[in-house]
Order: structure tokens, then C-alpha cells, then sequence
């Protein structure tokens, strides 16, 4: 059982003046967060948008577990949302510059920060 932290910091989660949701993690990485024919989807973005509202924004971790009783063994991204974490399952990762949209399973769960501490 392992847990690895790849990535933390601050995120926001907004809506745009045309309707579309952008997550924004540590000032830097921005994705368009879109719903595929299939499963919703993150899409590698840049900051060219304009924010209309705030839906959350806090702390973020994302995590790598390996035989984790509790977590499936893929990649979570866990957004903080008042006392507790959105769990949001990335199963091949985040996007990049040469893979630009990846898969998501917003899994409509949430931790509290207590059971997360011993993973971060």
C-alpha cells in the first residue's frame, strides 16, 4: 500500500463569461473542465478567459495510490470544498502539452482532511 503526492497547492474552479468551467491549478496550470459524448474531461487550456464566478477554490492534492484499500489504484485529485475534499478520479492523469484532454470520474465523493493527512 503507497500513496504518492505528485502535485499540491492552491486551485480555483470558476465559471467563465460564456458559461464553461476552468480549473486552475497554482496559479498555472489551466484545463477546461467540458463534458465528453462519454465521461466529462479535462482539457490542457491557457489563462486567455474571463472568470464570471468563483464555483470553489482551495487547497489541492493530487495523488498516485498503489493498493490502497480505500482508493483506486489511479491518480485522485482531491479539491478542498469548506471542512472536507472533492474526490476526483483521473485515471490517466493530468492533461499535457502533448496529451491534451484526459478522462475524468468525478466521483461525488468527499474525505475530510483528516483521513487525507496520512497520504500527505
Amino acid at each position: 500500500m503507497s500513496a504518492k503526492v505528485q502535485m499540491h497547492g492552491d486551485y480555483e474552479l470558476f465559471e467563465t463569461t460564456k458559461g464553461n468551467r476552468i480549473l486552475v491549478l497554482n496559479g498555472d496550470d489551466w484545463f477546461a473542465w467540458v463534458e465528453g459524448q462519454q465521461s466529462p474531461l479535462l482539457v490542457k487550456s491557457d489563462s486567455d478567459h474571463k472568470k464570471q464566478k468563483t464555483v470553489s477554490k482551495g487547497e489541492f492534492y493530487l495523488i498516485d495510490f498503489k493498493d490502497d484499500p480505500d482508493f483506486r489504484d489511479q491518480p485522485h485529485l482531491f479539491l478542498e470544498d469548506g471542512k472536507h475534499f472533492r474526490d476526483v478520479i483521473l485515471p490517466n492523469g493530468l492533461p499535457t502539452n502533448r496529451d491534451t484532454q484526459k478522462r475524468l470520474v468525478d466521483s461525488d465523493e468527499t474525505i475530510t482532511k483528516k483521513k487525507l493527512e496520512p497520504y500527505i
